[in-house]
């Protein structure tokens, strides 16, 4: 795949870094390699049912189990098909300060409007190291937007004080996609709303009336149109409405999601599933090794309760 260099692109701004960013998920053939054409056709079903933006190899899209040159098919596939049609963002993490900026500069490269970075996880680091982590990303690819990817899996969440503390060093840094507890939402929010704070789909209700601009969204894959209409009440001031879906929602998660979670099923080895149950993708409930996703079994039990709890996430009609 080769690309015309679109350094000049412009940046990802706050103003557009707003609603509904959906993860796409990484496909895998029967032999545990990249399945392009199921991948690119996924993108175009996404790109039409009207979201935000799309993104590519957070942790949805597996993106610890690609090489370089796998993942460099991943996001040419991404950025041949969406074709300046939607907003994207790459998710660029990696394991050592090197190798991610490596993964921003060929997403810059290639047309990305923003990247996705997390902290490296594999060992703790000083304070001041997390800090330089993000001063070196932005001072080596000035010219691409950054999402920060907070996550406790890295082994360091940052909050409020943190982001005062180093965002003026890092000016590019315009978001973050967040996973903490409730109440450091609220302070994030609150005392930094200089840069635009995105979460999950379980809480957005509140956090919208906190401040929160959008989510990060593998969910919005089983029913697009139930999502859109989720976030458009929030954005109408109708919470009310909004909170007891998402109540609904909280229950969905603790009586259906949460035994697989105990059983040690986490992020991919979900999502596809619910890719699945939405039964308008064609993606398959395949992840790379070690991880293995559910059986027949469970996946039936996720469908039953399902149907039971949030039977709206089964409900999706394609427009053709």
């Amino acid at each position: 795949m080769s690309f015309s260099n679109r350094r000049n692109k412009a940046m990802l701004t706050k103003e557009q870094l707003v609603g509904l960013w959906v993860s796409v998920p990484t496909e895998w053939d029967e032999e545990g390699n990249f399945d392009e054409k199921t991948f690119r056709d996924e993108v175009a079903m996404l790109m039409d049912v009207g979201v935000n933006g799309l993104y590519t190899t957070g942790t949805t899209g597996e993106f610890y189990a690609l090489d370089w040159e796998e993942w460099q098919r991943v996001q040419d596939a991404f950025l041949a098909e969406t074709a300046g049609k939607i907003p994207v963002q790459v998710g660029a993490n990696w394991f050592n300060t090197r190798d991610t900026i490596k993964r921003m500069r060929y997403a810059r490269d290639i047309g990305a409007d923003a990247v996705q970075i997390c902290f490296p996880g594999w060992m703790e680091m000083r304070e001041v190291d997390y800090d330089q982590f993000l001063i070196d990303c932005y001072e080596a690819v000035p010219d691409i937007a950054i999402i920060h990817y907070n996550i406790a899996r890295t082994r360091k969440l940052y909050f409020a004080d943190d982001y005062l503390r180093v965002m003026s060093k890092v000016p590019s840094m315009i978001g973050t996609k967040a996973a903490m507890p409730f109440n450091s939402y609220i302070e994030l929010m609150s005392r930094a709303p200089q840069i635009n704070h995105f979460v999950g789909e379980s809480v957005f209700a509140l956090a919208h009336q906190l401040g929160c601009k959008g989510m990060y969204t593998s969910w919005t894959m089983m029913n697009p149109t139930f999502f859109k209409a989720y976030y458009q009440m929030c954005v109408d001031g109708r919470y009310a409405e909004a909170i007891e879906i998402m109540k609904r929602m909280t229950r969905w998660v603790a009586e259906a999601v949460a035994p697989l979670i105990l059983k040690g099923y986490h992020d991919p080895t979900l999502d596809k599933p619910f890719v699945e149950m939405g039964g308008w993708l064609p993606g398959k409930r395949r992840i790379r090794k070690p991880y293995n996703s559910l059986s027949d079994i469970e996946m039936a039990e996720l469908r039953k309760k399902t149907e039971e709890i949030m039977p709206e996430f089964l409900a999706y009609k394609p427009l053709r």
